[in-house]
């Protein structure tokens, strides 16, 4: 025995490396370092995917591919209302429930539709868009955005665009947070390989990647395996894209001169509820 030991360095060495995994216990303390360290490290890495998916998507209508309107801001307003909750009466007993407001517009546009010529009406309702921004806007007034000349339908405030496409520097809170959450993570499957629970450190390694693969191919991937989800999987889509708000197209046919005051395709006091993406 030892003979075995002293001739076998490398193997000896390798055997003390996961020499905790041997135990039931311990391996299931290795494993758990893993798998938490590895949700921390993959939901930091989604916050960052998400990020450059927005800046992706406001370069692309700054470029080549969109082009300037000028639309009618029809309402601008809080989600929820703060107005209407310090109005409600409180409860004794009712305790105080913090809500993150969201900065929400309306607007509506005439545009040509590069690919066909056809003259399309959009209006967007409920559109997040940050909060300077929002102060600057009054209803009634006309805004400029920006829209993707082969579909109007995607579109997006200017002011909006030019903030976002500064990365990582626009949303400095979250990519804090990805990053801390990133950190600890890693020094979690640090702590596991440190203290020879090899096990973990090669989930964590698992997780990581299957969570890197995901977030560059992992579209491509179910359009190719689900044909019939492919349209609506070509949507662009980023978590920080929360109340995207609602969108109406109507077709007002080709050779029709865009209108600078168009008309809102739904009356005003229509409320819309949208459920899913």
């Amino acid at each position: 025995t030892s003979h075995s030991e002293n001739g076998c360095p490398i193997l000896g060495g390798a055997m003390a490396f996961f020499i905790n995994d041997m135990e039931l216990t311990s391996l299931g303390y290795g494993l758990l370092l893993g798998a938490v360290g590895g949700g921390l490290s993959s939901f930091g890495l989604s916050i960052l995917a998400s990020i450059a998916c927005t800046v992706r998507s406001a370069k692309e209508m700054l470029g080549e591919s969109g082009d300037f309107a000028q639309a009618t801001l029809l309402r601008k307003h809080i989600s929820p209302d703060t107005k209407a909750a310090d109005i409600a009466p409180q409860q004794p007993q009712q305790s105080a429930v913090y809500h993150k407001p969201f900065f929400l517009i309306s607007y509506v546009f005439d545009a040509v539709r590069a690919s066909d010529g056809v003259t399309c009406r959009v209006e967007v309702r409920d559109r997040k868009v940050p909060s300077f921004v929002w102060e600057q806007l009054k209803e009634q007034s006309t805004v400029t955005i920006r829209f993707m000349k082969d579909e109007p339908r995607r579109c997006r405030v200017v002011a909006a665009l030019e903030h976002e496409q500064r990365g990582f520097m626009a949303f400095r809170a979250r990519s804090s947070v990805a990053l801390v959450l990133a950190a600890l993570g890693l020094a979690a499957a640090i702590l596991s390989l440190v203290d020879h629970h090899l096990a973990g450190g090669i989930l964590y390694a698992a997780l990581v990647i299957a969570s890197l693969f995901w977030q560059f191919t992992g579209r491509r991937a179910m359009q190719a395996c689900l044909p019939c989800c492919r349209a609506h999987l070509q949507k662009p889509w980023s978590p920080l894209w929360m109340h995207r708000g609602c969108v109406f197209c109507q077709e007002l046919g080709k050779d029709v001169e865009p209108s600078f005051e168009p008309k809102p395709l739904l009356p005003q006091d229509v409320e819309i509820h949208a459920f899913g993406g």
